[in-house]
């Protein structure tokens, strides 16, 4: 089997070059028939492309602007069913092809695999220890959604018509997958071996910035696929933010596995701000969905606040080898927040820059407290999924690694972030719904 590898570009990024190398890179291990499709993406796009030439690689322009429009452009002009996509600044391994192209056996439609976050500071090594860019396992098996920095799709079992939905210029991955799952396909999920490497900025404001705008692409997904869906990304939204703006957030990490206290205060601040930050640009954006305003949200002074706090407490810190955190499931739970966690004036940010719609209805309040509550009885199932997780692990406890966790969990279907609760499990419980009905 060989396959035709896809990477949507605006050529503006300096990672471009490497990235097509190492896709080429991996193409190679399987023949000279295997491909790289470069697709400039946008308006004005040319094949301006500076890197150097090589027999395997083709340069495409996609005129209309965003990556479903890009993928789309690559999947049409890719000589093989097998397709694979990464992004222009994610470095695969040089055996990705193979493996890839191996998982997407008899009857597995699509596929992802890991990535891992280049560290350069402590957000990057944030995300990359929360597994940010992973696809979140579904409904108990390992694969659910899809991440396209690192994922593969069978032309010949993908919905009919675009794969990838033109009109979403962000999400557009996580709706092929659930439309992949609702016609019955099978997604499967590539363990072992070696990740691929994800560079992103390392900048506070890149992770809020991020974080608001895939909580507002999930709200559309939500709603046209359900709240299940996406169950494990939206900590029960509306009681989340209102205990935040009580100054009572419950739902986010205490990083029990960290063993350093500096590392563990700023990442447990990070948390806070990524849970809340993910349930504001939700709620703001279902409130425009449904024509129903219900959140206003001063995204700039917010953004710049919240940077300004992780950047004090990161100088606090001391120098930190943010590459090498040391992490130890030996010790018991550490649930509670270090006096270092600036908890209320996270909370005084979102206070001040963002706020419940004053002509919110009352019939939409209480559609989203039902949410709530049939996200809190949802949980039973993963909660024994978590149970069973380290029940298996407990004889190995003190000698487990972050890998390996994540490995058992993803065998289970839960992501890495639930198998690590139960190291917050001495925590409050969240609070419950604010409204009844």
């Amino acid at each position: 089997m060989s396959v035709s590898v896809v990477i949507p570009s605006t050529l503006q990024r300096n990672t471009v070059a490497a990235c097509v190398d190492a896709a080429l890179t991996a193409a190679r291990g399987l023949g000279p028939d295997a491909e790289v499709l470069l697709v400039a993406n946008g308006p004005g796009a040319t094949t301006a492309y500076r890197g150097p030439a090589d027999p395997m690689l083709r340069v495409l322009t996609c005129e209309p602007a965003g990556v479903s429009a890009a993928r789309n452009a690559g999947i049409a002009a890719a000589r093989h069913d097998t397709v694979l996509f990464a992004d222009d600044d994610v470095l695969v391994p040089p055996d990705w092809c193979a493996r890839m192209a191996a998982a997407l056996g008899p009857g597995v439609a699509a596929v992802g695999g890991p990535i891992r976050v280049a560290v350069a500071g402590p957000v990057t090594a944030f995300m990359d220890h929360l597994r940010m860019f992973d696809a979140t396992p579904l409904d108990g098996s390992p694969g659910g959604l899809l991440i396209t920095a690192n994922a593969g799709l069978r032309r010949d079992l993908a919905p009919d018509g675009p794969p990838f939905d033109p009109g979403r210029h962000a999400g557009e991955d996580s709706d092929l997958a659930l439309r992949l799952r609702a016609a019955g396909r099978s997604i499967g999920w590539l363990s072992g071996g070696t990740p691929a490497v994800h560079h992103v900025d390392e900048d506070v404001r890149s992770l809020v910035g991020r974080s608001l705008r895939d909580a507002r692409t999930a709200a559309g997904l939500v709603q046209q696929y359900g709240h299940r869906a996406l169950s494990q990304y939206l900590p029960s939204p509306w009681a989340t933010y209102q205990a935040v703006r009580d100054g009572r957030p419950q739902w986010f990490r205490r990083f029990g596995e960290i063993g350093a206290p500096e590392v563990r205060a700023v990442f447990t601040t990070l948390s806070l701000i990524w849970v809340t930050c993910v349930v504001t640009g939700y709620l703001e954006q279902t409130g425009r969905l449904v024509g129903c305003p219900l959140l206003d949200v001063d995204e700039d002074p917010l953004v710049d606040e919240l940077a300004a706090l992780v950047a004090g407490l990161a100088a606090a810190a001391g120098p930190v080898d943010w590459a090498a955190s040391p992490v130890t499931f030996a010790a018991g739970p550490r649930a509670e927040v270090d006096e270092r966690v600036p908890v209320e004036a996270v909370c005084d940010a979102f206070r001040r820059h963002t706020a419940p719609h004053e002509d919110a209805p009352p019939p939409l309040l209480r559609a989203l407290a039902r949410h709530d509550r049939s996200w809190h009885s949802g949980r039973a199932d993963e909660d024994e999924r978590v149970r069973r997780l380290w029940s298996d692990l407990a004889p190995r406890r003190a000698e487990l690694t972050l890998a390996e966790v994540d490995a058992a969990a993803r065998a289970l279907g839960l992501p890495l972030s639930a198998a690590c609760s139960h190291l917050d499990d001495d925590a409050p419980p969240l609070p419950g719904p604010q409204f009844s009905g």
